[in-house]
């Protein structure tokens, strides 16, 4: 029975996802990071299990993808879908989908990133190179920052008394898959946070981007799940850069 308790969390990581995909399409929009951060929980618990139990495997490495591949792709691409397909209503605060609109079209592009978060995630199953750090920006992340973006607009959007802040909102939601596309299957490597982070001879970049995700959260609110992520890219960046002159 051991041997199944890293799997069956990964189960869960996978109907959490689910679940989060039906609160989209329901519009209960408050679900949604609860449901996400019970996936990301179940995300690092299976594997973190399956070492301590030393009963890793095969079927686990597939099923941890199939279920990352829902979760980290499917769910983050209907995040965003929603946002370009919302038609805010101001006056009487309802999200309504219009009928006949160019909106209908490019709100699927919105499923750039799950097409590439698939590519992602065939290729780290592939790459004996990121057993240590990533190579290429991991699928949690990328959805980390998709997911504060979307509760970011969905708690301010009925707070707004003009068109720009959706307009721009929409247009931000056009071009993020393309640039989190790039991000996920680009040969750039990027620390995991594996080992002991707060080694600080080691790992400067690893501390330093741990330090600035509290202010970050304080500051900007749940677009601040945005902005870690940026950070992290940014420190990743950074931290190559110093390997690199080293």
């Amino acid at each position: 029975m051991v041997k199944h308790i890293p799997n069956s969390i990964t189960l869960i990581n996978l109907f959490s996802g689910c679940c989060g995909i039906i609160a989209c399409l329901q519009q209960q929009y408050n679900y949604v990071p609860i449901f996400i951060a019970i996936s990301l929980l179940a995300d690092f618990l299976d594997g973190f299990i399956a070492r301590a139990l030393h009963v890793k495997s095969e079927l686990g490495g597939q099923l941890d993808s199939l279920a990352d591949m829902v979760t980290f792709g499917v769910l983050p691409g209907m995040l965003l879908f929603s946002i370009m397909e919302t038609n805010t209503n101001l006056i009487s605060g309802i999200a309504v989908t219009p009928t006949k609109s160019i909106q209908q079209y490019t709100s699927y592009l919105g499923f750039v990133y799950t097409v590439f978060a698939c590519l992602r995630l065939a290729k780290f199953n592939l790459d004996t190179r990121q057993t240590i750090n990533f190579i290429g920006l991991n699928t949690p992340a990328c959805s980390i920052f998709i997911v504060g973006f979307y509760m970011q607009f969905f708690t301010q959007w009925r707070l707004e008394s003009n068109w720009d802040f959706i307009l721009y909102s929409k247009i931000a939601a056009m071009i993020i898959p393309f640039i989190l596309a790039y991000l996920a299957v680009a040969e750039i490597e990027i620390f995991s946070m594996k080992g002991n982070p707060f080694n600080w001879k080691e790992n400067k970049m690893r501390v330093l981007f741990l330090l600035s995700v509290l202010p970050q959260i304080i500051i900007f609110k749940w677009l601040g799940l945005s902005t870690i992520i940026v950070s992290y890219v940014l420190f990743a960046l950074l931290h190559n850069s110093m390997e690199k002159s080293n």
